[in-house]
């Protein structure tokens, strides 16, 4: 699935896309161009967000509605490289999900010495902007500074040379010349397959067999708890163990929220790919991001259970109630969140694995506290006291 060139659709109906090898490169005058390269992901919903609704207005603030170049001569599933270009600005788009874009990201985070970085990631001379924050924020204020300055060429990017010839209009005799592409719209952007379950569990077989292991977990113990709870056969655990638990969840959560809504890169351990999890559409639901949620679940359980500890009574048994009811939706919900991850991204969140299980285990925890406290509650109403 190419970066659901809803990345590039609404460029489709507003910007003319040229298809290799329908073109022409005139140099009309002498205007200064400012050249740069933008990695981006597929599944990545902070690429999406920079591709389709901030750099269209960066592209009419310099210079007008860019053409999109490609090179149509290749297999689509092998297209790499898009060059967005209206002659005072150029983006070579680069597509990580591909090979010969991932080999060109994971050489140039070596050559900016980088350790872990996400997408989107724009290179413009010797710097580099991250996330869908960053990039709208700088960029017009550097490309406006390159202007006047004469223009600035392509970052020194590993293999950039070899990916522009793949490009109409993108010879090394043209990269630092300016003026208007023209030739016959194409009808359509290449969109390649989406990829099939077992290719999306290939691409980290260790992360998202991990994944899968948690889920299996987790649907285990939504089945098991209520039933030893009804049978009385689950009983309390350590007094400590729900508050611990849930700052554990929080934490994780917190850093989650501020990975989601800055934009910036998560950092990841040698196991999975937070970065794709959480720059994927899946990391927020009607616009708040799972972080946030997560971390006003784990607020909620803890703030329950200062309450049982300060309180008796009525008051008390409400909140181990509504502490094992929120355990028991956060394992649903953490379901659906790990099954995303291994069947329809395609990658693993260490970070989401330790915030499933923090859930799963406050279920367990909870639960015969809570089924006791509803029993009594349930015997009071029914009794009128």
């Amino acid at each position: 699935m190419k970066l659901r060139i809803t990345l590039l659709a609404l460029l489709i109906a507003m910007l003319g896309v040229v298809a290799f090898p329908a073109f022409a490169q005139t140099d009309t005058d002498d205007r200064p161009v400012v050249q740069t390269v933008m990695f981006y992901s597929p599944t990545c919903g902070h690429c999406e967000l920079v591709i389709n609704e901030h750099l269209p207005v960066i592209f009419e603030q310099f210079g007008g509605e860019p053409t999109v170049l490609f090179d149509d001569t290749i297999p689509l599933e092998e297209v790499a490289f898009y060059k967005m270009t209206n002659g005072t600005l150029e983006i070579l788009l680069v597509d990580g999900s591909v090979e010969a874009g991932a080999i060109m990201f994971t050489e140039d985070s070596a050559r900016l010495e980088i350790e872990q970085s996400g997408v989107p990631r724009l290179d413009i001379e010797d710097i580099y902007l991250v996330g869908s924050q960053q990039i709208p924020t700088e960029l017009p204020g550097m490309i406006e500074t390159g202007l006047a300055n004469g223009g600035i060429l392509w970052p020194d990017v590993p293999g950039i040379d070899d990916a522009l010839a793949t490009i109409p209009g993108s010879s090394e005799a043209d990269q630092s010349t300016s003026g208007d592409v023209a030739g016959e719209p194409a009808e359509t952007l290449p969109v390649a397959p989406d990829d099939s379950i077992s290719d999306k569990i290939a691409r980290d077989p260790l992360g998202n067999g991990l994944a899968i292991l948690v889920l299996v977990g987790l649907v285990t113990s939504l089945v098991l708890v209520p039933i030893l709870v009804r049978r009385g056969t689950l009983h309390d655990g350590p007094t400590w163990a729900i508050p611990v638990l849930a700052f554990v969840g929080l934490g994780v959560s917190l850093y989650l929220a501020s990975v989601e809504t800055s934009g910036v890169e998560a950092v990841c351990g040698p196991v999975g790919d937070c970065n794709a999890v959480q720059q994927s559409e899946y990391a927020s639901i009607f616009g708040v991001p799972i972080g946030v949620l997560g971390a006003i679940a784990y607020i909620g359980i803890i703030i329950g259970s200062i309450v049982m500890r300060v309180s008796k009574g009525r008051i008390s048994d409400i909140a181990a109630v509504l502490i094992a009811v929120t355990a028991f939706g956060g394992t649903i919900f953490s379901i659906y969140l790990t099954f995303l991850e291994p069947f329809v991204i395609g990658a693993t969140c260490l970070w989401c694995l330790t915030s499933a299980l923090a859930i799963v285990a406050l279920l367990w925890f909870s639960a015969p506290q809570g089924w006791a406290a509803f029993e009594k509650l349930r015997g009071s109403a029914s009794t009128g006291r």
